[in-house]
């Protein structure tokens, strides 16, 4: 990237990755977005014009960027990937940082996080909401079943909550069905883990780095519930984002320290296909 990033958040539109906000190794949070075209290997700033946000979430749907949360930052930002414009949508009258997302079905998934409206960072949140785009508007939904800053992905009309951090690493898997509108079932993780960033191929949610196992690089096999470890040669990182193309992992910026100064530029690939992970 152009500078070294972390508390980053990511979307994959076609062969392009896009990569908004978060905190800059020279200081500061970042007001911009860079696309990485995968196919030409090359990095692109494509708007300088967003809130200076850490620590949000961005969600894509038919063409547009969704930019949302991030500590003290209750705005919705809409980038128009054909015109570059931004647009306001609703306010989140529930936002955090360090919050979980996930897309589906034209509504935006928002879970956990810590800093309710503004509150301390040390507070954790257990509020979990969705945004509908058609109609820009937030809902409740049932709360968590523990609170904590985390991540999450939907795999199969589920939602799977994956770790994270409230005062401790967390080992917890949480499931929420979305046909049944109910939490469902809780899995333990053999490893605590948080600070870390998710990607999904097909019934895999891949996980990445971690705050304090920098290295971590995992998959919740999500038809058999199962955990699996990975080794690999990946850069330590933590609050690093993650997306997956063409049996591809790709992580990308974080950071190694509590110091922003610390934030990595890198981006890495790793071969997912079947092959590489049934290698020894």
């Amino acid at each position: 990237m152009s500078m070294g990033r972390g508390g980053i958040s990511s979307v994959i539109v076609d062969d392009n990755i896009y990569v908004s906000n978060g905190y800059k190794s020279s200081d500061g949070n970042a007001n911009f977005m860079e696309k990485y075209s995968i196919k030409d290997n090359r990095w692109s700033i494509i708007s300088s014009t967003l809130l200076p946000r850490k620590f949000a979430n961005s969600e894509t749907y038919e063409n547009k960027i969704y930019i949302f949360n991030g500590w003290g930052n209750s705005h919705l930002e809409i980038v128009d990937l054909k015109t570059h414009k931004i647009t306001k949508g609703a306010v989140n009258r529930a936002y955090t940082g360090n919050a979980g997302s996930a897309i589906h079905n034209g509504k935006i998934y928002v879970f956990g996080g810590s800093g309710l409206n503004n509150a301390a960072t040390t507070v954790f949140s257990n509020r979990f909401q969705y945004y509908d785009i058609a109609s820009n508007t937030w809902h409740p939904l049932p709360d968590m079943p523990v609170a904590r800053e985390t991540k999450g992905k939907i795999v199969n009309d589920k939602l799977y909550v994956i770790g994270g951090f409230n005062g401790t690493s967390s080992r917890l898997i949480n499931v929420y069905d979305l046909n049944k509108n109910l939490w469902t079932e809780q899995y333990t993780m053999p490893a605590a883990i948080s600070g870390h960033s998710l990607a999904v191929s097909g019934n895999k949610i891949f996980i990445a780095g971690g705050y304090n196992n920098q290295t971590f690089l995992a998959y919740f096999d999500t038809e058999t519930n199962k955990l699996h470890q990975l080794s690999s040669n990946m850069i330590p990182r933590r609050h690093s984002a993650a997306e997956i193309y063409n049996n591809k992992l790709y992580i990308i910026g974080g950071s190694t320290t509590s110091s922003t100064q610390s934030a990595l530029k890198s981006i890495q690939v790793a071969d997912i296909s079947e092959g590489a992970l049934s290698a020894k």
